[in-house]
């Protein structure tokens, strides 16, 4: 599969860091506030060294970057279980040993001018193509950690497409959490009001009406979860919309916070163990 189809596809589907991602015309500070906070997870005391990988190509019209920014654990199956689920998000076309980080960026990268050059002839396009990729550790507790991943893409037009997102894993075994971290909430009205809390923050709104303004295709009373799992940050949990998922493209990445205050009821075990509870 190429990865730009990976990427587009995921583009079409909004209808590509962590905490410290860049969320367009808002940032991740305009989320719930946090308040005094008996659940939040203890920070890990003995944080692994990092490796720093920063790759550039710009032969040509066309430039790629890709930065890997990724912890070095002393349990090499650990790290080698990270890299893959992180190589799978890429498009998974790597095929070399998960021990080597520097590899499989490198792999990307050519991966990424490739087809670039590819789909500029493709469409005869005159001007350059941009590509960039940044995966970059952002939390970590004595139970897991959590990675950002963020995407840039300029194939021309008025603007590039960016992708935004969080990874959580747990350290004993490198397992991704998912949605299903979640119990039902569905339905749950305390839920739905923390959303729209949080979106209102967001959007800087204070009422029903001028938030259902700033949506697309979404109603306040039944706001969907975003397509991308949510993650676990040193505030709570994240939780952040790509773009034209559920606003247009001048409104950014929407997002916000479920302070670990208020996130206890809709955890299920394994949410609630990896905040060593």
């Amino acid at each position: 599969m190429k990865i730009q189809h990976t990427f587009l596809m995921a583009m079409m589907g909004l209808s590509l860091s962590f905490s410290a991602c860049n969320r367009g015309a808002k940032t991740a500070d305009t989320a719930l506030s946090a308040v005094t906070d008996t659940l939040a997870p203890t920070p890990a005391e003995n944080v692994a060294d990092s490796i720093d990988i920063r790759l550039t190509d710009g032969a040509g019209l066309d430039s790629a970057h890709v930065r890997f920014l990724l912890p070095c654990y002393a349990d090499k199956h650990l790290n080698a279980a990270i890299l893959e689920q992180i190589s799978e998000e890429l498009g998974g076309s790597y095929q070399g040993s998960y021990d080597d980080a520097e590899a499989m960026a490198r792999h990307y990268l050519s991966a990424y001018m490739q087809e670039m050059r590819a789909d500029r002839k493709e469409f005869d396009a005159e001007m350059g193509f941009e590509r960039n990729l940044t995966v970059e550790r952002t939390y970590e507790t004595d139970q897991m950690v959590t990675f950002n991943v963020q995407m840039y893409q300029y194939t021309g037009g008025a603007h590039g497409g960016t992708v935004c997102y969080g990874l959580t894993f747990r350290k004993s075994d490198g397992r991704r959490m998912s949605m299903n971290t979640l119990g039902n909430q569905v339905g749950d009205e305390e839920w739905s009001e923390m959303q729209k809390e949080g979106l209102m923050e967001y959007f800087e709104v204070k009422t029903d009406s001028a938030l259902q303004e700033n949506l697309q295709g979404v109603e306040t009373y039944m706001i969907p979860q975003p397509q991308y799992a949510p993650y676990f940050s040193e505030r709570g949990m994240e939780f952040v919309y790509q773009q034209y998922e559920i606003a247009c493209y001048a409104a950014g990445l929407p997002s916000y916070t479920i302070p670990y205050n208020r996130l206890g009821k809709y955890l299920n075990v394994t949410g609630k163990r990896l905040l060593g509870k």
